[in-house]
């Protein structure tokens, strides 16, 4: 397979030079798919080998053969029949026969992906798309005896070194040395398997928060589907004329993730060791916020049996211990933050997510550690929670989450993931009042939990899928994913007049931050609730889209008023309005401003004045418009503050109190706005990322300060 290895190199970095030439949202070069050829399907490889014979035989029963018979995509772990019979021998079976139809299915699935995954492209860490069970896989690297690289499959199934990457016509194929086995059991009783968790197990189960993390499924929700029972796919146009096709999601999952402290953490740092000792932990750090005793729910326990009080989410232990759970399932370690910072200029920003708790309306601070500047004791490139490291603030550590669970114990469960951390989260006055008093950008994929927890977020099939467009109105998904979300799928959005609220998968040729993007198509009317504000104040609201000629006008409201009407903000807003418009900065842009970083001082300053009164500021100059392909070449792409269509736009600035729900409502006033016959127009409304900026933030005056241009 050295001649595969060979040409995807070759292809990735002949793309990767080309790339800068694409400008449009959504150009990407086109590519083919990076493999070699074999004159054999999947299918037929598997009945042709007897070493294979007993999972050939599950495969058979999960009628999947004819699947691995047709073209496609396909990667398979194939496990030996050595591997098969100490699987067998473990379950007290002798025979496949002895299995059912539903667990042969089941296997089967766990161990076939339709993605295409050689061993030079499988990334450190989670595969970012799940198997054909909808579970990640994860793949990590060790030597062996002879110091040669073996890639292990969740921990401890070994690909087979000298028959990994043998390729047939449909995908590829690395056979293991033991089968791939996924956790039935919900994250609560996963993290309760773990002998070094034994305090948490007990706090989530006096506090019933196990019992808030135990749904999986919405056995409610149906897929939209054709009279004849066919999926329903939306074809629409976007950006540049690029034709897409986009789909409702085939289920609703529901997930969790919890980061635990470890018993011997807990005991070494604070000298707690009962979980009584946690609770008064947890009063300590939260009765001089929210000020004295209510006997009503603030109380360890009643009896030795009755400990109702822990259950009140007004108890201090109920809030400790829910303020380290995330209704979101991150599915693993490199999820956490956006994946491979795509996206992200990581020398000048931390890559970060802004994540909602269950301790209602608190959130949590995802970083990942880039800049050099800010490392101060931390590990580079590691994830730390509510940390605070920069030229404002200096000594918050936060909490380090630990790459991986120590012991032989699976930190995923069915419906979560758990990761370990080396000190307690407090929603505390620091980290409300320091932590969080920042400009908070969140990327609309995560304002939503659904969108994490069902995969759907950064999805695509193969990295050939970030050089190419998708194939015009593909109904085949080749690249990847859109996806449409019918009304009630994402909590907290409604979608009004026969609108579409359309989740646009990664691409290459970008102008979206990390990638991906959010549209309004159609008779749109889309309402979405913005994450909650730490602390009562003054704050901006701000939206990041890419203006261009196919995008419609709109009105934007915020909150409602004292009628129970939401408020319009402002005029109808312009969306093919870029920076060079007559109403921004007009042919001043491109006299002197088109390069951010060619501006003198005084410029930026003179710039930021003019569209801090007119009610923008440039993109950030923190995130790129093109795709990074960093580490294999050092391509950055262009900054978004570089860029006259990418920008930001104030979409209120308002009073707002902590506690509360905040919503933002998008309404398409226009219609046909194009003369040009060479521009199809949808009245397109693009959603890239939000901002939530406190005063301290944009309001700064004092002479020679400013916002931050990142």
């Amino acid at each position: 397979m050295k001649e595969l290895k060979t040409r995807i190199l070759v292809v990735v970095s002949i793309i990767a030079l080309i790339a800068p030439l694409f400008t449009a949202c959504s150009d990407e070069p086109e590519g083919d798919n990076f493999r070699t050829f074999s004159d054999e399907m999947m299918s037929t490889y598997l009945k042709n080998r007897s070493q294979y014979s007993l999972f050939t035989e599950v495969v058979t029963r999960a009628k999947l053969m004819d699947l691995l018979s047709a073209y496609g995509s396909y990667t398979c772990f194939l496990p030996t029949n050595q591997a098969m019979e100490t699987y067998l021998s473990g379950k007290g079976l002798s025979a496949v026969s002895q299995m059912s139809d539903a667990d042969c299915d089941t296997l089967a699935r766990t161990h076939m992906l339709d993605v295409l995954y050689s061993s030079y492209s499988m990334p450190e860490g989670v595969l970012t798309q799940p198997n054909m069970n909808n579970r990640y896989l994860t793949v990590s690297r060790e030597l062996d005896e002879s110091q040669n690289q073996i890639i292990c499959i969740n921990g401890d199934a070994h690909v087979i070194r000298e028959l990994q990457d043998d390729s047939v016509t449909n995908g590829i194929i690395h056979p293991i040395d033991k089968v791939l086995e996924s956790s039935t059991d919900y994250l609560a009783d996963v993290i309760g398997r773990n002998p070094n968790l034994k305090l948490f197990t007990e706090a989530l189960s006096k506090t019933k928060l196990k019992d808030s993390m135990a749904l999986y499924r919405d056995p409610n929700y149906q897929q939209e589907l054709n009279d004849d029972g066919t999926v329903f796919f939306f074809d629409y146009t976007t950006g540049a004329d690029i034709y897409e096709s986009a789909r409702s999601p085939k289920e609703k999952l529901y997930g969790y993730t919890a980061f635990i402290v470890p018993d011997n953490v807990l005991k070494e740092k604070y000298g707690i060791e009962t979980l009584e000792q946690l609770y008064n932990k947890a009063c300590e750090i939260y009765d001089p916020i929210y000020g004295g005793i209510n006997e009503d729910y603030h109380k360890f326990k009643n009896s030795d049996t009755d400990f109702s009080p822990l259950t009140d989410r007004r108890n201090p232990l109920n809030r400790l211990i829910s303020y380290h759970l995330l209704n979101r399932n991150v599915h693993g370690y490199n999820l956490l933050t956006v994946v491979n910072n795509y996206g992200i200029r990581a020398d000048k920003i931390n890559p970060t997510e802004w994540y909602q708790t269950l301790f209602p309306y608190a959130m949590m601070k995802v970083e990942k550690v880039t800049v050099d500047n800010y490392v101060r004791g931390a590990v580079k490139n590691d994830i730390y929670l509510n940390r605070r490291e920069d030229d404002r603030y200096s000594g918050i550590t936060g909490a380090h989450v630990l790459p991986t669970v120590e012991g032989d114990y699976n930190n995923e469960a069915l419906n979560g993931i758990y990761f370990l951390i080396d000190d307690l989260l407090k929603y505390d006055n620091v980290t409300k009042d320091q932590v969080m008093n920042c400009r908070m950008r969140m990327d609309m994929s995560t304002i939503f939990p659904e969108v994490m927890t069902n995969s759907m977020r950064m999805n695509y099939k193969s990295e050939t899928a970030l050089f190419t467009n998708d194939p015009a109105h593909d109904h085949s998904e080749t690249y990847g994913t859109n996806y449409f979300f019918p009304e009630g799928y994402l909590e907290g959005v409604k979608v009004s007049n026969n609108g579409y609220f359309i989740y646009r998968r990664p691409r290459l040729g970008f102008y979206s931050y990390c990638g991906d993007e959010f549209i309004c198509q159609g008779n749109f009317d889309v309402t979405f609730r913005i994450p909650p504000v730490p602390t009562e104040g003054d704050y901006q609201v701000r939206l990041g889209f890419a203006a261009m000629k196919q995008r419609g006008i709109v009105q934007i409201y915020f909150d409602e008023n004292q009628s129970g009407k939401m408020e319009p903000q402002g005029i109808p807003l312009d969306m093919r309005h870029d920076l060079s418009h007559t109403t921004i900065l007009g042919s001043t842009y491109w006299d002197a401003h088109a390069n951010y970083d060619n501006l003198s001082d005084e410029q930026k300053s003179e710039e930021l004045k003019e569209l801090k009164n007119k009610g923008y500021y440039r993109g950030a100059y923190g995130a790129n418009t093109s795709w990074s392909l960093q580490p294999i070449l050092n391509y950055t792409g262009t900054p978004m503050s570089n860029m006259a269509p990418t920008l930001r736009l104030v979409l209120c600035t308002v009073h707002i109190r902590p506690n509360e729900d905040h919503h933002v409502r998008v309404r398409l006033v226009s219609e046909n706005l194009n003369d040009d016959p060479t521009v199809n127009n949808n009245n397109e409304a693009m959603l890239d990322y939000i901002e939530i900026v406190p005063k301290s933030v944009y309001g700064i005056t004092d002479e020679g300060m400013a916002e931050d241009p990142l």
